[in-house]
């Protein structure tokens, strides 16, 4: 296996961003410009994206529109599943220790898009006009495409699901530390059809409660299942056949093409479609649910959704991230129609290519700032242990530290540490607008 190093951001070389951000922060010149911006959803990529621009851009309007008063870092989710972050407060913080006081934030929804008139239209019936709009939205947890799932039961009764929110992160842990002590039983996993936010999120949950369930106490009597839509374990083949090799070690079965399309939480069933057209049911003591995973509906509906190849999702050039239809449009983060890329990762990588882009087309240069699909996963083991996945548009491992400092391949406690120290300060970082390399 050929790991190579990763290159220098191309979104760096791209516009020279002389007006960047470098590692200690300096600004080198700004662009003075009175271009209306406008930045749908206050996520990591909506918030960091607005900080970003404020560096590069003198005198711009940068307006946040989302309802949320609160910032969810969700990927402590798995965090909160492995116990080493214990509260909600863990992974929810103010808006406010985020963003600068030049952004205008509007506490509202959007609920329809009218690029050609460049505006969009909140819940609250207020236009609101731009010269650029970022769609950064995320996506929408489609558990109402489970038949039988109240997610109110999620939390409880063995159900759980760390996707749908830091009260259910906390509950899963709990939930699986009882189903470890419970002398028994059997642990179903799913993966869902489609696109998804953090790819790496239920592996990491079966490895977690294999985990748990092994330092209880005797494994033998407990089984183990992953049902994924997908044909692999994961889409990066050198990952893929070393966490196969490990779920053999560890008695971990996966089931490939078996999509969850029901399920019964008094007969504790899971109903599944195979790739054939028939069904399987199959029982469960303790159930983990990754739901299918959609545009949010005022995207999907909208003249910004891609209606053939990604289902919905923003239709941008997979490398400059700007709408294929409308070029004052730029989509980032989970809501974007690329091949890869629904993680922190690649938000933080995208987030200096658009800026570098929407500075471009001020400037009225050619868009050569790329976004190379660059994504990581920090595959955990177990609580201690982790691999750092890395990999991009090219779907071969890549690294961004020298090989030799965290080998992918490799069980690593340093991959752990990482994990659960030391990405929440870039992160941070990142919502502040600094992006280094």
């Amino acid at each position: 296996m050929a790991v190579t190093r990763r290159s220098v951001l191309k979104a760096g070389a791209a516009v020279g961003l002389a007006g960047a951000v470098g590692i200690a922060g300096w600004e080198f010149s700004k662009l003075k410009t009175t271009a209306k911006i406008v930045i749908v959803g206050g996520g990591a990529g909506g918030i960091g994206l607005a900080n970003q621009l404020l560096t590069q851009l003198s005198g711009a309007e940068i307006t946040v529109i989302d309802p949320r008063g609160y910032h969810w870092y969700q990927p402590g989710q798995t965090l909160l599943l492995a116990g080493a972050y214990q509260a909600e407060s863990d992974v929810v913080s103010a808006n406010e220790s985020y963003l600068d006081s030049k952004i205008n934030w509007v506490a509202d929804e959007v609920v329809a898009y009218e690029p050609d008139n460049n505006h969009v239209v909140t819940a609250k019936g207020e236009k609101i006009n731009y010269d650029f709009l970022v769609v950064a939205s995320g996506l929408e947890l489609r558990y109402d495409m489970i038949e039988g799932l109240d997610v109110a039961q999620i939390g409880q009764d063995y159900i759980t699901s760390i996707y749908l929110s830091p009260e259910a992160g906390v509950a899963s842990h709990q939930q699986a530390l009882g189903f470890a002590r419970s002398g028994g039983g059997n642990a179903v996993f799913t993966r869902p059809q489609g696109a998804m936010k953090c790819a790496g999120a239920p592996m990491k949950a079966t490895n977690l409660v294999e985990f748990f369930v092994r330092s209880a106490g005797p494994r033998d009597a407990f089984q183990f299942d992953y049902f994924t839509s997908e044909h692999f374990l994961f889409s990066v083949k050198p990952f893929d056949k070393r966490l196969r090799g490990i779920w053999q070690e560890r008695a971990i079965a996966p089931h490939y093409q078996h999509t969850l399309t029901a399920i019964d939480t008094e007969a504790k069933t899971a109903q599944f479609q195979k790739a054939d057209g028939a069904r399987a049911s199959v029982s469960w003591d303790f159930i983990h649910i990754a739901p299918p995973m959609t545009a949010v509906a005022s995207v999907r509906n909208s003249a910004l959704a891609d209606k053939t190849k990604y289902h919905g999702y923003v239709e941008v050039d997979q490398f400059t991230m700007r709408h294929k239809r409308f070029d004052n449009v730029f989509a980032l983060g989970d809501t974007a129609g690329t091949p890869i890329g629904k993680t922190a990762a690649s938000v933080k990588s995208q987030i200096p290519v658009i800026t570098a882009n929407i500075r471009a087309l001020l400037e009225q240069q050619e868009l050569v700032a790329k976004w190379d699909g660059y994504t990581s996963c920090p595959m955990i083991l177990d609580v201690g242990h982790a691999m750092l996945w890395e990999f991009d548009y090219s779907l071969e491992p890549i690294t961004a530290l020298p090989f030799e400092v965290v080998d992918p391949l490799e069980v690593s406690e340093l991959a752990w540490v990482m994990e659960k120290s030391l990405i929440k300060p870039v992160y941070d970082l990142m919502l502040h607008g600094y992006t280094p390399i």
